[in-house]
């Protein structure tokens, strides 16, 4: 089997391939005015797009660095039996590779390679941290737990191929897929198991943002980081809102919070 594809926010979508997207799920590039020598990728969550890591990307760019966003695999298709078959398909190591793929196009360009990443994205982020692909590491909501039920869960049903409707209730604009695939839910276990076990082999700069009013990844997942990465970390808390922090009603304060730890990371003071 052929490995599933994933799209470079530094390369523009063939025709073919954008009239299968949707229209938020478009791969971004924002390219610093003053020429820096520091990108950041930014990785979004398990069923979602670039758009929801949009605003930290805006206020990375603001800031002074360039930023890019790729679109993992198997998400942002358009029509739900495209949508059902390329999500049930992602796996570990897909999502694993195409952000380390990601990672080397940016050295390719760029002197310095930080990493930002929401939700599935964070536990993504943290395990390129941990490999010590990129200098610099921020996180929001990061995946390294879910909460107990779907953690039991998720091993007992996913030997199974189904659906389950999660429509979208927050009261903001959210596009992504409305269901879970079991497969899916797998692979998303896995990728936390795997960014928890990493977590000591980190050491680069990191970030952690989160809610404890989040209802999907529990806000224990700092205290994780806290415990097994082997330095201070910086952290922040948010509780005005909630999963979809960066949407949320916190959203524009979240972002200057990751986008200010990337400059002092990067940007000559």
């Amino acid at each position: 089997m052929q490995p599933q594809p994933y799209f470079s926010g530094f390369d523009p979508l063939s025709p073919d391939i954008a009239e299968r997207l949707t229209p938020d799920a478009k791969p971004q590039y924002l390219q610093s005015a003053n020429g820096a020598d520091t990108v950041i990728i930014c990785l979004h969550g398990f069923t979602g797009t670039p758009y929801e890591v949009g605003p930290a990307m805006k206020a990375i760019a603001d800031a002074g660095l360039s930023a890019v966003t790729p679109l993992l695999p198997g998400h942002g298709y358009l029509g739900r039996s495209e949508q059902e078959r390329q999500f049930a398909q992602i796996t570990q190591a897909g999502m694993l590779d195409a952000a380390r793929q990601e990672i080397a196009r940016a050295r390719e360009q760029y002197r310095h390679v930080g990493i930002f990443g929401f939700s599935m994205g964070g536990a993504i982020a943290l395990s390129m941290a941990a490999e010590g692909l990129v200098d610099a590491c921020a996180v929001a909501a990061p995946a390294l737990r879910l909460f107990r039920n779907a953690e039991i869960l998720i091993p007992l049903l996913c030997w199974a191929n189904f659906t389950l409707e999660a429509p979208h209730k927050e009261p903001f604009y959210l596009p992504g897929y409305e269901f879970h695939h079991s497969w899916a839910l797998r692979t998303l276990l896995q990728l936390t198991r795997h960014a928890r076990r990493q977590l000591p082999q980190i050491q680069c700069p990191v970030q952690g943002v989160h809610s404890r009013n989040d209802l999907t990844v529990p806000p224990v997942v700092l205290g994780l980081m806290n415990k097994h990465i082997p330095m201070v970390i910086e952290t922040a808390w948010f509780d005005d809102s909630g999963h979809s922090m960066l949407l949320d009603v916190s959203g524009a304060a979240v972002s200057a919070t990751v986008a200010e730890f990337f400059k002092y990371q990067f940007v000559k003071r």
